[in-house]
């Protein structure tokens, strides 16, 4: 009896160690961490071995520190970035509508003291065929006018064509008044209306008549701008393939090319081959498992094309697909009856992934890689996503070294053999199996 208690104790000690321990991971990597004087933000890029070892959406790719602590990271794909400028409306007041000699309008506006500078305005008219030249000033005060754009041009032409243009940029400034002087253009100015005028087949007069026609203004209207850094494309790489064959099927006339992926994630193939003025149509297919066994399912499909004549080429050999983490990839050319044509090689691209995570100075980490059960991860990345978004550029740190077996197991765990599923339930049940016959065997020694 004391034996199945002690049997018993032995597998709740072991089903109850951590899964997320390194230890129970196939492999672990170092982190070459780089100088860093206060906590921060650090990235390491992910290579072919961590894909290797890990399965799709990386819930077995863990972050420890020197103490065994797990430690919260994100992973995700990296973007190149550019600047996108947004447009905001800025709240103005009119402070002042007046008639100028020479068929002049003024206005005046204010901007609240704690107002962004604005950046531009808009002079919203609903007349048509007209140009105007605009003068504007600024001033601290109200008082004291300082130029800021000394002349400038709105016009229409929407009957001729469509050109229209009511904007007008502004120099930076902090000026909280605005003085907007709009007058007739000149001769010289007006010419590009006379000529559309003239081509319509009007005199050149009816072009005077639209310059000297009143101006009226339903309002102007300012605005301000805010730029900040956006995600534009993801970086492609070119991933180590670990193997290529090709083979001709005869009967179906088809090239079928495998490639070994080792899970790399692939969206682009391109196919490289001597062979000129041709056209191919295309199957992508991954392996995947399925009821136990393997299958090839399609992911994709698409058509290589290389013309080389004169006065005519194209060379179109990549064909996109989703992103696709697969241990093989195959490819199948229709050759239908034409001769095959000669593979050198097929190339896999696809997203660079990078990891990351707030470090501590002075502090080492690795990686953890590689556990066929460990579910994801819920882990607080709130600061890591607010450092992101504010755009706080991370410190790029190098992996250490992968090591050749790093896909092997490096060690046994007994932990993480007793904790498997299929492990514990059958050895519970041995257990229970051997309590019942010592109890039973109790039962007839009793008197």
């Amino acid at each position: 009896m004391k034996t199945s208690v002690c049997f018993l104790v032995l597998l709740a000690c072991a089903a109850s160690l951590p899964a997320a321990a390194p230890d129970n991971f196939a492999a672990t990597r170092g982190i070459l961490s780089g100088p860093l004087d206060a906590p921060g933000l650090v990235e390491v890029r992910l290579d072919a071995p961590l894909f290797a070892l890990t399965r799709p959406g990386f819930p077995d790719l863990r972050l420890f520190d020197d103490a065994g602590t797990e430690r919260p990271r994100l992973i995700e794909p990296l973007y190149t970035t550019e600047s996108r400028t947004t447009r905001h409306s800025l709240s103005a007041r009119a402070t002042d509508l007046r008639e100028l000699p020479g068929n002049r309008i003024e206005a005046r506006f204010t901007i609240d003291p704690d107002a962004p500078p604005p950046a531009g305005l808009d002079i919203r008219t609903p007349l048509k065929d007209f140009i105007r030249t605009v003068r504007i000033s600024g001033s601290d005060d109200g008082q004291t006018w300082h130029p800021l754009v000394p002349e400038a041009e709105i016009f229409d032409y929407t009957r001729y064509m469509d050109v229209r243009r009511t904007e007008i940029p502004l120099p930076s400034n902090a000026f909280r008044h605005f003085s907007i002087e709009i007058g007739n253009a000149s001769e010289e100015r007006a010419q590009p209306l006379i000529r559309l005028v003239r081509q319509d087949g009007r005199d050149a007069s009816r072009a005077f008549d639209l310059l000297q026609t009143p101006f009226r203004i339903d309002g102007i209207s300012f605005w301000h701008e805010t730029t900040r850094q956006a995600k534009d494309q993801p970086v492609l790489r070119d991933w180590p393939q670990c193997g290529i064959e090709v083979s001709q099927d005869t009967k179906a006339k088809t090239t079928e090319i495998r490639v070994q992926t080792r899970h790399t994630p692939v969206t682009r193939l391109v196919l490289e081959t001597p062979a000129r003025n041709f056209q191919r149509t295309a199957e992508v297919q991954a392996e995947v498992s399925a009821a136990g066994s393997t299958v090839w399912r399609t992911i994709g499909a698409g058509t290589f094309t290389r013309i080389d004549l004169p006065g005519c080429t194209r060379d179109e050999v990549a064909i996109d697909i989703p992103e696709t983490r697969a241990p093989r990839l195959r490819l199948l050319l229709r050759n239908a009856d034409n001769p095959p044509i000669v593979v050198d090689n097929l190339l896999l691209r696809g997203p660079v992934y990078r990891l990351l995570w707030l470090a501590d100075p002075g502090t080492a980490y690795r990686l953890a890689a590689g556990h066929a059960k460990l579910p994801a991860p819920a882990y607080d990345l709130f600061a890591i996503r607010t450092a992101l978004t504010k755009g706080l550029a991370p410190a790029l740190w190098e992996l250490a070294p992968a090591d050749p077996a790093t896909d092997l197991p490096k060690s046994f765990s007994l932990g993480e053999f007793l904790s498997r599923p299929l492990v514990f339930g059958s050895a519970l049940a041995l257990a229970a199996i051997v309590l019942l016959l010592l109890l039973a065997n109790a039962l007839k020694k009793a008197p």
